[in-house]
């Protein structure tokens, strides 16, 4: 396709169409949906129909998301990382890190009304059932962040805007991040997150390599739950 037909005022109604479809099916979290229902660890037909129901989500969920890239984005798919590549994972996960900690540090928010860490996929009784904890760490740790990735960033970033605009696809990236991660309904919770969403929008730019995004991401969630398992048990 030719770039001035790519950019033609047909293609972007498409493509900003199937964006917001995208947007809204990652806003959702209609996969997380079966967790809330399994109240015990017995294997049963219904926690088996909901775990059905919650991979099948997903499959549904990252299959449309990686056929909206390939049909309207413009680079490969899961390349293989380089060396240059991993060293900018690590540097921009750790300043993502450090100043998301700063951050609640400087606004003594982390156990305050404002902020509390309960969020709506995070409580004790989850972190006391362990078909459901298994479900969420799956769910949270891995899939989620390959979804997420491939809609805020390959997908907004390489759709949505030309080269010469990507920076200005960071912050679109960014508040969108934000927005849709903003449990808490209010604006610390919103520059919280979308601080997440800047980093990871600026690494996939540097790499243009979803991969790069999709391992920040694995590795920031993980230390989260983590973080939030020390904290129901201590």
């Amino acid at each position: 396709m030719r770039d001035r037909d790519n950019w033609s005022s047909d293609h972007l109604l498409k493509r900003g169409f199937i964006g917001f479809c995208l947007i809204c099916m990652v806003a959702s979290s209609i996969q997380f949906i079966p967790v809330q229902y399994i109240k015990s660890n017995v294997f049963n037909i219904n926690n088996m129909v909901l775990t059905i129901e919650f991979f099948g989500a997903y499959i549904i969920m990252l299959n449309f998301a990686v056929y909206a890239y390939r049909r309207y984005g413009n680079g490969k798919l899961f390349k293989k990382l380089s060396l240059k590549d991993y060293q900018l994972t690590a540097f921009t996960t750790v300043m993502a890190f450090l100043i998301a900690q700063a951050y609640i540090y400087m606004f003594d928010i982390f156990f305050q009304n404002r902020f509390k860490i309960e969020a709506i996929h995070f409580s004790k009784d989850l972190y006391d059932n362990n078909w459901s904890l298994g479900l969420l760490i799956v769910g949270f740790v891995f899939l989620s962040p390959i979804l997420e990735e491939l809609v805020f960033r390959a997908y907004i970033l390489d759709v949505a805007f030309s080269d010469k605009w990507r920076w200005l696809g960071e912050l679109v990236s960014a508040f969108f991040y934000g927005l849709f991660h903003m449990r808490y309904h209010n604006l610390f919770s919103f520059i919280f997150f979308a601080q997440y969403g800047f980093w990871m929008a600026w690494l996939y730019n540097q790499t243009r390599n979803v991969k790069a995004a999709i391992l920040m991401h694995v590795v920031l969630n993980a230390v989260t739950i983590s973080i939030v398992g020390y904290y129901y048990y201590h």
